[in-house]
């Protein structure tokens, strides 16, 4: 029930001894105000009929002036109600203010234009993917909060799944956008927080198999014979580059520049959570930096190296490209580009193992883990927010060690 009623606030008066008035909204004991733009003189209001005196000056204009007011607040009311079983006087007040904050599809909307600048290209498309898909499976272009239940979540999932063939992570990373945004409608008291759905439920991603190189796989890498300077000759380099630097990430190293390398160290600000990162290169990793220094000054001419030009030449963009969009999709094609390459490198160097480029990511962590260096070590030098992001890497170790134990349930012949 919705309580409605105008009525001037005489804790407001002006230096004119002038009264505001307002409409009162009371909403499940929540109270919001909506100013009438209306100052009065708080002797000519009569507070049992809830307008002005008749003796008052233009009492009859202002009188109906406000009736109009009141009589659209409780068409509102009832026009939103019977919509939704749950309105907040939050949501009236901004119905009747020309914003209905209510609408979920606009409070997205809404904050993806607030974050622009603040997510990565991906991100919003990812978000903008998530809102498409909700909207297809709405077939409307309202969503109230309080549709957003339960059983609207599960209905979604099972629709991601059988009509949109999504993978079950796609669908968990589809749920967390809207988890995301659902907690964000909270922080801004949208909803309250027993409404959130996810209290009741659960974002679990499916386990899936992290392949990775060991040593013995990389050498034989390594040890492919092809052409220098090809594009497949420098997707194999930066692969062993980043198996030996921390795992760096492709998109890092594509736009990666002579200014970040100090002759020991690289110095960068990882491009997925803008952490500052400090890496010093071991000499496998410093014997690729020497090929690229040279093959840079023979190319130009120059002992001179411009410190903004990329270290790598697989970058299909300029240096002085500063257009995020630009960026992006040089880094995207790029990307696509060195995971055929690295199929075809796996199937030339006889690896029986399907790999990507974050393979290299996933090598070196396992392989640091494996030669005695300290967890919190790993997940530092990888940029992880915590440790228990790289908790996984001993994970895959420990079941590496425990199918090496199984090589005592074979059996031994005896001795002689």
């Amino acid at each position: 029930m919705t309580s409605i009623k105008v009525f001037p606030k005489l804790n407001k008066i002006n230096k004119y001894g002038l009264a505001p008035v307002y409409l009162r909204l009371i909403k499940n004991r929540r109270v919001k105000y909506l100013s009438m733009d209306v100052y009065i003189d708080p002797k000519d209001w009569n507070d049992k009929t809830g307008k002005m005196k008749q003796t008052a000056t233009n009492a009859e204009q202002i009188n109906n002036f406000l009736a109009i007011k009141k009589s659209e607040a409780e068409m509102t009311v009832l026009e939103m109600e019977s919509k939704s079983n749950f309105v907040s006087a939050h949501d009236l007040k901004a119905k009747m203010a020309g914003v209905c904050i209510g609408d979920f599809f606009a409070f997205f909307r809404k904050r993806l234009r607030e974050r622009n600048d603040e997510l990565s290209i991906g991100t919003l498309r990812r978000y903008k993917c998530v809102l498409n898909k909700l909207k297809s499976f709405c077939g409307k272009e309202q969503l109230f909060f309080d549709e957003l239940n339960v059983t609207f979540l599960r209905n979604f999932k099972s629709y991601l799944q059988n009509d949109v063939s999504n993978h079950t992570n796609t669908i968990q990373s589809n749920l967390k956008v809207i988890r995301t945004l659902i907690y964000d409608a909270i922080a801004e008291e949208l909803i309250p927080l027993e409404k959130n759905p996810f209290s009741k439920i659960k974002i679990k991603y499916e386990k899936t198999s992290r392949e990775f190189l060991l040593d013995p796989e990389l050498v034989l890498l390594e040890k492919l014979k092809l052409k220098d300077d090809t594009t497949i000759f420098h997707h194999r380099n930066v692969y062993i580059f980043s198996a030996y630097s921390a795992g760096i990430r492709i998109s890092d190293l594509l736009t990666m520049r002579w200014k970040n390398f100090d002759g020991e160290h690289l110095f960068f600000t990882v491009r997925k959570n803008k952490e500052e990162i400090s890496i010093k290169l071991p000499n496998k990793s410093l014997e690729i930096l020497d090929y690229y220094r040279s093959l840079a000054e023979l190319k130009s001419g120059k002992s001179y190296i411009e410190p903004e030009n990329y270290i790598f030449p697989l970058l299909k963009i300029s240096p002085k490209e500063t257009d995020r969009l630009a960026i992006h999709n040089g880094i995207s094609s790029a990307t696509a580009h060195a995971n055929k390459s690295l199929r075809s490198l796996a199937k030339k160097a006889k690896i029986h193992k399907n790999i990507s480029f974050h393979t290299a990511r996933h090598s070196w962590a396992v392989r640091a883990l494996q030669k005695g260096m300290r967890i919190e070590y790993v997940s530092k030098l990888m940029g992880h927010a915590s440790v228990t992001h790289t908790e996984v890497y001993a994970k895959i170790l420990n079941q590496d060690l425990d199918k090496a134990m199984e090589v005592f349930n074979n059996p031994t012949e005896a001795s002689a």
